[in-house]
């Protein structure tokens, strides 16, 4: 009787593996690791830096506490490491594990460079102009680093967005993805 049900799950198992139940690459699972997380980034430096600023002259900045479970005091560069550090980390490993096809191929390799190109900015770019809250410059020139990011880096980042969504769109469209343009 135990053999029986070794044998079984063995079977259910490689059922399950060789249907990519556990790397499901679906055209829905395309379109939500792709498309729905792309709205994670930003849409514009400038207002995430104006509203740490705010939080920095209001006492209101925080990041986890070493319990992680709660909230702590923090400065800004803790706070912008805590919520933008590891952002796109884990959707990269996910949308490398997606089966590639012919069809697909293109869509994940342009999001691969979409999410690496905004973790680049968010691990580099962000800690930089969060220093510079803490360090007490004016909001002009907070502003005005915020700015010329939004204005180099931000250019490029909406370029990838723009390309993997003429890639991603049409997919989801053709495989009868429903989604919502707003």
């Amino acid at each position: 009787m135990k053999i029986h049900k070794i044998i079984a799950l063995v079977v259910l198992s490689t059922v399950l593996f060789s249907c990519n139940f556990f790397t499901d690459s679906s055209p829905n699972r395309v379109f939500e690791l792709i498309g729905l997380n792309a709205n994670k980034i930003p849409q514009s430096f400038e207002r995430v830096f104006k509203e740490y600023y705010q939080q920095k002259v209001n006492g209101t900045l925080q990041a986890l506490a070493d319990d992680q479970k709660s909230m702590r005091p923090s400065t800004c560069v803790e706070a912008v490491n805590f919520y933008y550090g590891n952002t796109f980390k884990e959707d990269i490993k996910k949308i490398n594990s997606l089966s590639q096809t012919e069809e697909t191929k293109p869509i994940i390799e342009a999001g691969i460079e979409l999410f690496k190109y905004a973790q680049e900015v968010q691990t580099n770019d962000f800690p930089k102009i969060a220093k510079m809250i803490d360090d007490g410059k004016t909001e002009e020139e907070v502003n005005r680093a915020a700015k010329e990011l939004d204005d180099t880096k931000g250019i490029e980042l909406d370029k990838k967005y723009e390309k993997v969504m003429k890639l991603l769109l049409p997919y989801a469209d053709k495989h009868g993805v429903e989604y919502k343009k707003f």
